[in-house]
C-alpha cells in the first residue's frame, strides 16, 4: 500500500462514474486511488446499479449541461466501437407510439446518423408512428470490467473499504492525507456523514435478459402502459453471447431487490409485441430467458449533483462522528467533487461526466497552488 501523501486524490465509488472519473483524473497527471465498498468485479451486487445497467447510449437529457456530457460520451463510444465490437456495438435504434404527440423531435436529431421518421414497412405491425436513428449498445458488466482494467493499467488502486463519513476519506489508513475526493457514492450519498442528501433516493428498475442472437435492433415502445411505472425496451448486448435485455420498470423510491414473476411476464409480453423475433414459437414460454435482474438507479431529485465543495474537516455532524483512526487533520481545509444521483444515464453519460469532474478537480488544484504562493 502507498505510504502518506502518495495521492493526489481519493475517489469514493467504483461504478461506471466513479471509475471513469478515475481515469479522466489521471488523464490530467494527478495521482488517483480509487475506494470502494462494492468493486467493478462484484457482478451480482445488488449494492451497485452499474452491473444491472441495459445499456445503451439513448439520451433523455434536457439541459445544455447534459446534452454536452451525452454528445462526449457518443463520441467515445463510436471511437471504441471502430476497435472493441464485443464492448461497444454500433446498432440501429426505433422509437415507436400510437397516440399522436407522445414523442418529439429530438435534439441529437443531428448528432446521431440516419435520425428519421419511420414509415411504412420501418414500423412493426401495430404501431402508426415512429423514430430511427443509429447509436450504441453495451454490455454493461463487460464495459464496468473494461474501465476497471484500464484504471488498473494506469496504476490506480482500487481497494476495498467502507468508509462511512466524508471526513474519514481525506486521511484513510494505508492511504494517507488528500485534499481532494471525489463523491462517486451513487445511493450511498444519502447516508454518507458530511453528505446526507435527502434528494437522493433509489428508482428500482426489473429487466429479463434473454438470448436471441437474431435481434439487434434496440426498440422502445413509448405510449404509456396500464402502469405508468412499466415501460417497454429491448436492447440487444454486444458480444458472442447473442444477449438481449428487456425492460422494465421505474420505481421511485423502492428498496427491494427480488424479482416479481408477474412483473417478469408483463415486460416479456410487452416485448414480444413490438419484437416477435424474441420467441421461437410467438410465445412467453418460447422466449430463452437467461436471468431475472434487479437494480436500483442511483437517482436524485433535480439531476445529478456535479459540483466543487470546499470544506474543512472536523466540522458538521462527521466531524463529531468520524472514527478515531482518520482524524488527523481536524481543521484542515480540503475539498470534495460531487459525482452523483445521475440516475438511469449512467453509462450514455459517463465519459461527460468523468471529464467534467477533471476539470473541476484540475481548477481547485490549481487555484490552491495560487494562493499558496501568495
Amino acid at each position: 500500500m502507498s505510504t502518506s501523501n502518495s495521492y493526489d486524490a481519493v475517489v469514493l465509488g467504483a461504478g461506471v462514474l466513479g471509475l471513469s472519473s478515475a481515469l479522466e483524473l489521471a488523464e490530467k497527471g494527478m495521482r488517483v486511488v480509487v475506494v470502494a465498498r462494492d468493486l467493478p468485479e462484484d457482478l451480482t451486487s445488488t449494492g451497485f446499479a452499474s452491473p444491472w445497467a441495459g445499456a445503451n447510449w439513448s439520451s433523455f437529457a434536457t439541459s445544455e449541461a447534459e446534452r454536452r456530457r451525452d454528445t462526449i460520451t457518443f463520441r467515445h463510444f463510436e471511437r471504441l466501437s471502430k476497435t472493441m465490437p464485443d464492448l461497444v456495438r454500433p446498432a440501429d435504434s426505433a422509437y415507436m407510439w400510437n397516440e399522436e404527440g407522445v414523442y418529439r423531435e429530438q435534439w441529437y436529431k443531428d448528432l446521431t446518423p440516419n435520425y428519421r421518421f419511420l414509415k411504412g414497412g420501418e414500423l412493426p405491425r401495430g404501431f402508426k408512428h415512429g423514430i430511427g436513428f443509429h447509436t450504441f449498445t453495451l454490455d454493461a458488466p463487460r464495459y464496468l470490467g473494461y474501465l476497471a482494467s484500464q484504471v488498473r493499467a494506469r496504476g490506480i488502486p482500487i481497494i476495498r473499504h467502507r468508509v462511512s463519513s466524508l471526513d474519514e476519506a481525506y486521511s484513510l489508513p494505508g492511504i494517507g492525507a488528500v485534499d481532494l475526493v471525489i463523491n462517486a457514492t451513487g445511493l450511498g450519498a444519502r447516508t454518507l456523514l458530511g453528505v446526507e442528501d435527502s434528494l437522493v433516493h433509489p428508482v428500482r428498475g426489473q429487466t429479463v435478459l434473454v438470448k436471441a442472437p437474431h435481434v439487434r435492433k434496440n426498440i422502445n415502445h413509448k405510449d404509456a402502459h396500464e402502469r405508468p411505472e412499466e415501460k417497454c425496451y429491448i436492447i440487444p448486448r454486444p458480444g458472442p453471447e447473442g444477449h438481449v435485455i428487456l425492460g422494465g420498470v421505474q420505481q421511485a423510491g423502492r428498496w427491494d431487490t427480488q424479482p416479481e414473476p408477474e412483473t417478469a411476464r408483463r415486460i416479456i409480453e410487452r416485448a414480444l409485441k413490438a419484437c416477435p423475433e424474441l420467441s421461437k414459437d410467438g410465445t412467453v414460454e418460447g422466449v430463452e430467458i437467461v436471468s431475472h435482474n434487479v437494480g436500483l438507479r442511483p437517482s436524485r431529485e433535480g439531476g445529478i449533483r456535479l459540483e466543487l465543495e470546499e470544506r474543512v474537516i472536523g466540522t458538521g455532524t462527521d466531524g463529531r462522528l468520524v472514527p478515531h483512526g482518520a482524524k488527523g487533520g481536524r481543521g484542515r481545509r480540503v475539498a470534495v467533487v460531487h459525482a452523483y444521483g445521475i440516475g438511469p444515464a449512467g453509462y450514455q453519460s459517463s465519459k461527460g461526466v468523468g471529464e467534467e469532474v477533471a476539470e473541476l478537480a484540475t481548477g481547485y488544484v490549481r487555484g490552491r497552488g495560487a494562493k499558496a504562493k501568495l
